[in-house]
């Protein structure tokens, strides 16, 4: 079975490694599910219901990677450990937990460059890592 999501990273990971919020658009446009907003706007949608349900953990939006679902991880830029303008958001993929509890994911980063199928203890600093909301969406 191909895994969708990992494969529509991989498709968009070059042009948009440097935004992790047009990688996650981007990579929700190829799934068929609308993203809008920068990061800040996008933890909002993931947190309020609809289509996205919020999932307890790093275990639990690894699971649901692996079952197919399209998993975000985000946090806003106000609730980061060194507050910022800017949130940040990654898109969880199957693949190997980092100390039993961070997931594999590819993410941009805005004016630099994100990383492709790393564990997403790596896209946020010590302080922030473990207060990341987790969402899935269903794909058609």
């Amino acid at each position: 079975m191909v895994d969708r999501v990992k494969a529509a990273c991989e498709t968009e990971w070059d042009a948009h490694k440097s935004d992790c919020s047009a990688f996650v658009h981007a990579v929700g446009g190829k799934l068929g599910v609308t993203i809008a907003g920068q990061a800040n706007e996008i933890v909002g949608t993931i947190r309020g219901g609809g289509p996205w349900r919020r999932l307890t953990d790093g275990v639990e939006a690894a699971n649901r990677a692996q079952a197919g679902k399209l998993v975000l991880a985000g946090l806003r830029g106000d609730e980061q450990f060194e507050h910022s303008n800017h949130g940040h958001v990654a898109v969880v993929v199957s693949g190997p937990l980092a100390h039993g509890r961070y997931p594999s994911a590819y993410w941009g980063r805005l004016n630099g460059v994100g990383a492709r199928f790393e564990t997403i203890n790596w896209a946020w600093p010590q302080h922030d890592r473990d207060r990341v909301t987790y969402a899935e969406h269903d794909l058609a």
